[in-house]
């Protein structure tokens, strides 16, 4: 579970930035996860209720926003939205669940865990060609927009 890790170091920053801001309590803390990061919400829910207990951040809400990948075609130039949940459904329908399967594996393990921003193996397809020469540009990322005291 991957998610503990990722929410106890967002955590750690926000009880930082509030007390730099001589804050005395967090009420919400807001973030946009990355469709493509591969957080599963009710484990970073539950991390951060386990996180937050006997801190200024005893009461606060979790708001996790989902954005999706921006796709980039290297052969065509075209730029695509992309979320991870429809392109495995595709795949599953396709045949090619394994692949995505493989994906998953290698973001918690490269990704997350080793902090590699790589994530090797390129099994996204360009709306517009077909080509499979394309680079996620967006998605992988979890930004904490804002903290509410």
């Amino acid at each position: 579970m991957h998610e503990f890790s990722m929410v106890n170091q967002i955590f750690r920053k926000c009880l930082e930035v509030a007390k730099q801001n001589n804050a005395t309590k967090i009420s919400e803390i807001n973030l946009e996860v990355g469709d493509f990061a591969l957080i599963v919400e009710i484990y970073a829910q539950q991390a951060f209720d386990t996180l937050k207990k006997g801190t200024i951040a005893d009461k606060a809400k979790l708001i996790i926003k989902r954005t999706p990948g921006v796709l980039h075609c290297n052969s065509c130039q075209q730029k695509s939205e992309i979320w991870f949940s429809k392109e495995k459904e595709k795949a599953a329908v396709e045949g090619r669940l394994e692949e995505y399967e493989k994906y998953e594996k290698e973001v918690a393990e490269k990704t997350l865990l080793k902090a590699d921003p790589n994530l090797g193996t390129n099994i996204f397809h360009c709306r517009k060609c077909d080509s499979s020469n394309t680079t996620l540009i967006e998605g992988k990322g979890i930004t904490i927009r804002n903290l509410r005291t």
